[in-house]
C-alpha cells in the first residue's frame, strides 16, 4: 500500500467513523479487543469509548501507541494506529497494544478538554499531595479566557495580552498557559483535583495488559507543536536510564524539561506513566507533528475554551471555530497527513528495534 492510498484508509473524517475504521481494522488483525465507556455522551446523545486492540507476540515485550488524549488530536493518533493495523503487525515480534481515544469527550465533540473541563494531559498527577501552583497563570486568565469571542471585549482582552507579551515575554506567556494550573477550574489548561475517568481507566488498561512484560515502549501521539509537518519525539520527566534509551531509538528526541523545549508542563501523560506502578522496563515519548504557528494554534484553543464556557456548540458562531481546530491540530490536506503517517511509522519501527536491540 502506497503513502497516498494508507493516508486514505487511515485518516477520518468524525469521531464515528474513526472508530468504525479502527474497529474494523483491528478485527481484520484478529486482534483481541476490549470497550471502556465513557460517563458523557457525544453531540448526539452517542455512547462514547475508549477502544483497546491488542495483539499478542512470541516475544514478552509491549509496544503501545495511544491516541486522543488531547482530543482532537486523536485524529492523527487513530490515523497511526490504522495504518499499524492495515500494515499487518509481525508475529514473531513484541505484542501491540493500541489505545485509541483516551479522551473520547474531546475528540467527539472538536476539543481538548475531556468532560469535566480538565485537560487531562494535566491530570497524571499525585493527588495525595496537592498539586503545585502556577502563579503565572492568574496573571494571564482574564484575556486568556475573555467572556468575549469579538466586539470591543475581546479586543481589550488582546490589548491586554499583547501588552503582557511585550512587556514580559513570549517565553513567560508559555509558561503562563502551557504549563497547566490547578487552582482555577474551568480555567485554560486546567488539571483537574482528581484523577479524571480516563485517567484512571488508562493506568488501569496498562496494568492489566502489561504484566508478565518485560519491556514496554509507548508512543503517545500528539499534534500542534512544531513546524508543518515535522515531528518530535518528545521524552518527559524520565527516569536518566529511560531517557538514554529514548535517545537511542529516536533520532528527533527532545528531552523535557531542557534548554531546547519552551515550557515545562506538569502531570503529562508521558511524563507520568513512570509512577503507575508498571514492573516493566520502560521506554516512553510522544510524538508529536507540527501544525501551526503557536499563536494561531493557541488562539483556536482559545476560542474553544470560550465556546466550552460560554457559547453554544451548535450555534453557527460554533462553526468557524471547530473548523479552526481541525485545521490547527487534525489538518485535511494529504500532505500533512502522510507526513504524519510517515512519521508514526518511523517512530514505530525504532521502538520495535529498540526493544528488541535493548533485549
Amino acid at each position: 500500500m502506497d503513502l497516498n492510498e494508507a493516508v486514505l484508509r487511515s485518516f477520518s473524517a468524525s469521531y464515528a467513523e474513526a472508530r468504525e475504521r479502527f474497529l474494523a481494522a483491528a478485527q481484520a488483525s484478529d486482534a483481541t479487543i476490549a470497550h471502556f465507556q465513557c460517563p458523557a455522551n457525544g453531540p448526539s446523545g452517542e455512547a462514547l469509548m475508549m477502544d483497546v486492540a491488542y495483539i499478542k507476540g512470541e516475544s514478552p515485550d509491549i509496544v503501545v501507541i495511544s491516541s486522543g488524549v488531547h482530543g482532537v488530536e486523536g485524529y492523527a493518533g487513530s490515523a497511526v494506529q490504522i495504518d499499524t493495523l492495515t500494515r499487518g503487525w509481525p508475529a514473531d515480534g513484541p505484542s501491540l497494544l493500541l489505545i485509541h481515544f483516551v479522551n473520547p469527550y474531546g475528540m467527539a465533540w472538536t476539543g481538548s478538554d475531556n468532560e469535566d473541563g480538565v485537560d487531562l494531559n494535566r491530570n497524571f498527577l499525585d493527588f495525595t499531595q496537592t498539586p503545585g501552583h502556577n502563579p503565572l497563570y492568574d496573571e494571564v486568565e482574564s484575556f486568556v479566557c475573555c467572556r468575549d469571542v469579538e466586539g470591543d471585549g475581546r479586543a481589550v482582552a488582546d490589548a491586554a495580552m499583547n501588552a503582557y507579551i511585550e512587556d514580559r515575554g513570549f517565553d513567560n506567556f508559555i509558561r503562563a498557559i502551557a504549563d497547566g494550573q490547578h487552582h482555577r477550574p474551568g480555567g485554560y489548561l486546567y488539571g483537574g483535583h482528581a484523577p479524571v475517568w480516563s485517567n484512571l481507566t488508562l493506568r488501569k488498561i496498562l496494568r492489566d495488559y502489561t504484566q508478565g512484560a518485560r519491556r514496554v515502549a509507548v508512543i503517545d501521539v500528539h499534534t500542534g507543536l512544531g513546524d508543518r509537518g515535522a515531528a518530535l519525539m518528545l521524552c518527559i520527566n524520565a527516569p536518566k536510564s529511560a531517557a538514554d534509551r529514548a535517545s537511542s531509538w529516536w533520532d528527533n528526541l527532545v528531552l523535557v524539561p531542557s534548554a531546547d523545549f519552551p515550557f515545562a508542563p506538569v502531570g503529562t501523560f508521558v511524563g507520568s506513566v513512570w509512577d503507575f506502578g508498571l514492573e516493566s522496563e520502560l521506554t516512553v515519548a510522544a510524538l508529536e507533528v507540527g501544525t501551526e504557528p503557536v499563536a494561531r494554534a493557541f488562539g483556536a484553543l482559545r476560542n474553544r475554551k470560550w465556546l466550552e464556557k460560554y457559547g453554544v456548540f451548535d450555534s453557527p458562531v460554533a462553526t468557524p471555530i471547530l473548523e479552526e481546530m481541525h485545521a490547527c491540530l487534525a489538518p485535511r490536506d494529504v500532505e500533512w497527513r502522510s507526513a504524519t503517517l510517515s512519521a508514526g511509522r518511523v517512530a514505530l519501527e525504532a521502538a520495535v528495534a529498540g526493544v528488541a536491540r535493548d533485549g
